[in-house]
């Protein structure tokens, strides 16, 4: 499994692209006069995947969070420590290997 594939994306596009806009402007809505800054709301869904387990949501989310918000190893590991309330020990240790590259740079 390539965790950094869009192709769930590229594969709505294709087959349901009204299911594509429609989830798109879900999205938008969710934080629609931003009360929550981008990078915060960013780190929340990161979160919410580490609960999950789910690793591709954990490599993307975890990404933009650094990449384009400029959250710092720091953050997403006090992201990650809480994650283990709800998700145990798992949640935390498949998130740490998923990002395992990133951390280790910054």
């Amino acid at each position: 499994m390539n965790i950094n594939s869009m192709y769930h994306w590229q594969l709505m596009d294709e087959i349901n692209p009204e299911c594509r806009k429609a989830f798109q402007e879900l999205s938008r809505q969710t934080n629609r006069n931003e009360v929550l800054p981008p990078k915060y709301r960013e780190l929340i869904v990161f979160g919410m995947a580490c609960v999950l387990r789910s690793a591709p949501a954990v490599y993307t989310h975890g990404r933009t969070a650094m990449e384009r918000y400029g959250a710092t190893k720091e953050e997403l590991f006090a992201v990650m420590a809480a994650s283990m309330t709800l998700g145990g020990v798992p949640a935390y240790r498949e998130a740490s290997l998923v990002l395992e590259e990133f951390l280790k740079g910054n």
